[in-house]
């Protein structure tokens, strides 16, 4: 809406408001205009004159009076709403008409109060995020211990027994993990290393992990990477690609199951693609399965927290990467999530809270090699 039409608006807004003072004041008006027919038919024309013109200079006078009263109580309420003080529920009351005094103190009071509630909800929900940091902290010490039980008595277990209880290792430290990085999406400092690495490299490190679960599922693992090479935060990307693996050696068949990984260079843009041959996603799940908590429709993702993905967009905002979803992932069916990184020549990070803005200089088709 433009500056003019906005004006109209308001104009016809005020008439609207004080639409039965000007019927009464022009009801005055025709009043008086009989009286002065009556009186002396022949001072009629110019008297008319003077009471129109009158009632003219009193309507634009009381228009303005008002607009000047409403940019007060205006002002009086931005006042207020920004600092919530008792100077300025006075000072909104002083600007507004006695009627309303009642209704507002209560309006205060309600205010007030839910204000302190809020107070309340954030100092509890700070302790728990504080309680939560310390407790993952503490428990990779226990974890760490466990693990050197295992490699100590690494010969007491057949080939199997290892295989289960490094995979249980993985998975426990893998659900840790995520709380951590839920905890680093909802601080107020994060600092985000950016630098130049093998995406290869980085995919092979995240895939690396789920060697046990692979083995145990026999699940065939394909990768094809171009030896491209990307700008972005190492560590959070492994982090995404990790709940990337994680749904796709979870949902894809448990008997001949395939996960692939492929990576190309395509105009634009350095694609990632990693791919399942599960049953794949319902159609009218695809639009959802990205928000937090959503497990779907699938009699397969009952048991899911439906926080993977949501991991995966919010971390590919910061990291300024583009995700897509591949319905028909391959001739065998399946599912697939691809990752599109730009081709970066000039990197500036620019933090602005509570958000992360990412500034690329992007030159045509050249990839940083």
């Amino acid at each position: 809406m433009s500056g003019d039409d906005r004006v109209v608006k308001e104009k016809g807004n005020y008439l609207r408001i004080r639409l039965h003072w000007l019927i009464l004041l022009i009801s005055t008006d025709i009043f008086f205009i009989f009286l002065v027919w009556i009186a002396n038919l022949n001072a009629l024309r110019s008297l008319v004159l003077i009471i129109i013109l009158y009632t003219l200079l009193s309507v634009a006078a009381g228009y303005a009076a008002d607009r000047i009263r409403d940019k007060g109580r205006i002002r009086a309420a931005e006042d207020y709403l920004e600092r919530q003080g008792e100077y300025e529920e006075q000072e909104l009351l002083a600007v507004t008409d006695q009627i309303w005094h009642a209704s507002m103190r209560r309006a205060f009071e309600l205010l007030r109060e839910e204000h302190m509630l809020n107070s309340e909800r954030q100092q509890a929900l700070v302790s728990y995020q504080e309680f939560i940091e310390a407790w993952t902290h503490e428990i990779k010490t226990p974890l760490s211990l466990s693990e050197l039980v295992i490699e100590n008595h690494r010969e007491e277990m057949s080939d199997y027994v290892y295989q289960r209880m490094q995979h249980v290792q993985h998975m426990v430290r893998f659900d840790v993990e995520r709380i951590l990085y839920y905890a680093r999406l909802h601080a107020e400092h994060v600092d985000y290393k950016f630098e130049r690495f093998p995406l290869a490299e980085c995919a092979k490190e995240a895939l690396a992990k789920f060697s046990g679960i692979a083995e145990e599922k026999e699940t065939d693992v394909r990768t094809k990477m171009e030896p491209v090479f990307v700008v972005s935060d190492r560590r959070a990307l492994g982090f995404m690609l990790s709940q990337i693996y994680a749904n796709a050696f979870k949902y894809t068949k448990r008997i001949g199951g395939i996960v692939m990984t492929d990576g190309w260079t395509e105009e634009g843009g350095i694609h990632l693609a990693v791919r399942d041959n599960g049953e794949g996603v319902p159609a009218q799940d695809i639009p959802f399965l990205f928000d937090k908590g959503f497990t779907g429709n699938h009699p397969g993702r009952q048991n899911a927290t439906g926080m993977g993905l949501y991991f995966v967009k919010k971390y590919a905002k910061i990291l300024g990467i583009e995700v897509q979803i591949e319905e028909t992932a391959s001739a065998e069916g399946g599912f697939g999530i691809e990752l599109i990184f730009p081709v970066v020549t000039d990197l500036t990070v620019q933090m602005q809270l509570p958000e992360t803005e990412l500034k690329y200089k992007i030159e045509g088709k050249a990839i940083i090699k």
